[in-house]
């Protein structure tokens, strides 16, 4: 039941929007990622309209020249572009970029309507210049992000800028959808429209930059000075550099080939429908709307397997979900490709955009637990670099593979035929090749796994029952209670409220262990007689820190963890939050290294909740009776410093934590902790007991 609050969580967003300026910059990545989107549906449309007087495999050529021009610039072109970024003006290389971007897309329908004949052209290099123009905007936005927020909001904010990075695809692919579902309308209303959903797509691109450009241009940005020699340190490295790079520094693992093998296999996946997705729907009889639907499908399902990720099959390998999460895409595909109905192509796009977002968050998160730390860099460096490749070489490639494939029609004997074209063929070819990827990855990832369990299909059907995979032991050593930790400065009142939460679960009928850090155990007795020894004052910071983990490592062992697998709620007075928020930022040590020692220690347990009750220095101190001990007779400064690492860990664990003011009456905090506690409590009479007695557990209002 104990586990890790979810990244990214509402609570969290809010947290870094309230920045006004963020909010506003966030507002116009927003648009401009919206605008890009729509720019590619609209231009691959255009393209295959453009060229629909000429033959197969010239409509083909046409779409794998914008998909080309789209793709290709971000990759060969990243550092040199870099380069030139950091030594211009940020803001304006955004207002500029953004304007420059809108009023090349406005101009391609323009010039259709003026010059017929050069319209093809110039939708390539109004396409080409807008993206090079994109890579000194890249920059420069990635470098004002830091300027805008605190460094301990980097990440929140990373995550939301990625958000609106992709998130706006399914957004753009739907209003593309739309507009093309009223394109007899929107023809009407202006004939000379070429095609009336890409014209009107390309015009609102335009409006979107436009307005994105306004809104950048008032940020209260600090002014850009740039050191001689120096470089963006967000500039793009060069892919094919990152990828050999990469593959040298963290050699030949097994696990790192599998996760490369799969992940490149999805991208590629993805690749594919993009490039000859607008040719496939078209033989489907769905033109441009299908298109549209077909890749907000795509990007739909890519967003729900990220997000499920973690959630899903959470009692089965790791390593054995990330083969199956790439065989769920590759099937996905090959049915894609052989099914001639639009409504399953698109709830197959679905499926498809599920594993790959699925095999992404799941590979991407073993090499960050398993590989070590000094290659972990070059590890997603390769696995970005890789991805971005089949991705780019799929969708460029997959074009012109079907235009040389051609249509066919199969006889199936007597009036039964089955159209075979092009696209199709090349999608359940790209199907069959993912299924032999996702094989070599299941296969690479499983090689050396510490932890291999029963057969596939044993541990599959256990997962989906939601119990441990084999053994009866295995079983044993589920959490079911639930874990509730109270943490504060010195004289918060966490005894206190401890005692009080114990007292009136105890009275609802639940089996409640109190307990506290350090001090529970016989050891941990021993270790915080040392720990708050005021003689012991030579203790170093370092050697202090190991001695509270030796503690926490131990009292979870043997108190916390057989507790809460027979279903116990366990209240904790202090747990790991105190060693980060003392030793930590109280000792001025490094956090993560904290971080780790602490998370072995206590084999990654996480409490439900915790209850953070904040309390000024001076009058935390002023509350305690008697002679100060080691830690309680440090500085003020080393308190207040205690105090900002705990608000810190609070704010980045918004759903996990309750911050309460210790200074509000003992009875109202009493009655918050209650109402915040109900959610999270297990039934205390199990479900044999319950049936055979007939009770009901009822929690009682206070």
């Amino acid at each position: 039941m104990s586990r890790s609050a979810p990244l990214g969580a509402p609570a969290e967003a809010q947290n870094v929007l309230a920045i006004t300026p963020f909010r506003r910059l966030w507002i116009s990545l927003s648009l401009s990622s919206l605008g890009d989107w729509l720019s590619l549906l609209a231009l691959v449309s255009l393209a295959a309209i453009f060229t629909a007087d000429g033959s197969p495999l010239t409509q083909y050529l046409a779409v794998a020249g914008v998909v080309a021009v789209k793709l290709a610039p971000a990759i060969l072109l990243s550092p040199l572009a870099g380069a030139v970024a950091d030594r211009l003006d940020r803001r304006w290389t955004m207002v500029g970029g953004d304007v420059l971007r809108g009023l090349l897309y406005a101009s391609i329908p323009v010039v259709g309507l003026l010059s017929s004949g050069f319209t093809l052209q110039w939708l390539f290099v109004a396409s080409l210049l807008a993206e090079i123009i994109a890579l000194l905007w890249t920059p420069a936005r990635d470098a004002t992000i830091p300027t805008l927020v605190p460094k301990r909001m980097l990440g929140q904010a990373n995550r939301l800028t990625l958000l609106a990075t992709y998130g706006a695809a399914p957004v753009a692919a739907l209003l593309f959808a739309v507009l093309a579902s009223v394109s007899n309308l929107l023809g009407a209303l202006v004939p000379s429209l070429a095609s009336p959903e890409a014209d009107v797509s390309l015009y609102l691109n335009a409006l979107t930059f436009f307005v994105a450009a306004i809104v950048v241009a008032g940020l209260p940005l600090p002014k850009h000075t740039v050191p001689k020699g120096s470089l963006s340190p967000n500039r793009d490295a060069n892919v094919l550099h990152a990828v050999l790079s990469g593959r040298a520094a963290v050699g030949g693992g097994s696990l790192v080939r599998g996760t490369v093998v799969g992940l490149a296999a999805t991208a590629a996946a993805g690749g594919l429908v993009i490039g000859v997705g607008r040719a496939h729907v078209e033989n489907l009889g769905a033109g441009n709307a299908g298109f549209g639907v077909m890749v907000a499908a795509l990007f739909l399902g890519l967003g729900l397997g990220l997000v499920s990720g973690p959630r899903v099959l959470k009692q089965f390998s790791r390593r054995r979900l990330l083969g199956l999460s790439v065989l769920l895409a590759a099937l996905a595909l090959l049915f894609t490709g052989a099914i001639g109905d639009m409504v399953l192509s698109a709830v197959l796009a679905l499926v498809l955009g599920t594993g790959a977002g699925l095999a992404w968050v799941t590979g991407t998160s073993l090499v960050a637990v398993e590989v070590e730390e000094e290659r972990r860099e070059a590890a997603f460096a390769l696995l970005l670099g890789t991805g971005r490749l089949a991705l780019l070489t799929a969708a460029v490639l997959a074009p012109l593979a079907a235009g040389l494939a051609g249509d066919h029609v199969i006889p199936l004997g007597g009036p039964l035929s089955y159209d075979l074209h092009g696209s199709g063929l090349v999608l359940m070819v790209g199907g069959l090749l993912a299924v032999i990827g996702a094989a070599v990855a299941y296969q690479q990832a499983n090689r050396d796994d510490p932890e291999a369990g029963p057969g596939l299909l044993p541990e599959l059907f256990a997962a989906l029952r939601g119990v441990a995979p084999t053994a009866e032991e295995e079983e044993d050593d589920r959490i079911t209670g639930a874990f509730i930790v109270l943490e504060g400065g010195e004289g918060a009142g966490k005894s206190t409220q401890v005692r009080e939460l114990t007292v009136w679960l105890r009275d609802q009928g639940f089996e409640v262990v109190g307990t506290r850090q350090p001090g529970a155990t016989k050891l941990g007795m021993r270790l915080r007689g040392i720990l708050l020894d005021r003689e012991n004052s030579h203790i170093t910071n370092r050697a202090e820190v190991l001695l509270y983990a030796a503690d926490k490592a131990d009292h979870v062992e043997q108190e916390i963890l057989p507790a809460l697998r027979r279903g116990a709620v366990v209240i904790s007075d202090r747990y790991v939050d105190s060693l980060l928020a003392y030793q930590g930022a109280g000792r001025d040590l490094e956090a993560d290294d904290v971080g780790q020692i602490s998370g072995w220690a206590t084999q990654g347990l996480v409490p439900d909740l915790t209850v953070l009750l904040d309390v000024r220095p001076e009058d935390g101190l002023s509350r305690l009776g008697g002679p100060a001990d080691r830690i309680e007779s440090e500085s003020v400064d080393f308190h207040e410093r205690v105090r900002r690492g705990f608000r810190d860990l609070a704010e980045q664990a918004p759903d996990r934590y309750l911050v309460l003011d210790a200074r509000e009456p003992r009875e109202k905090i009493t009655r918050e902790i209650q109402r915040r506690v109900r959610p999270l409590l297990p039934d205390p009479i199990d479900s044999s007991s319950e049936a055979v007695t007939g009770m009901i557990p009822v929690i009682r209002p206070e």
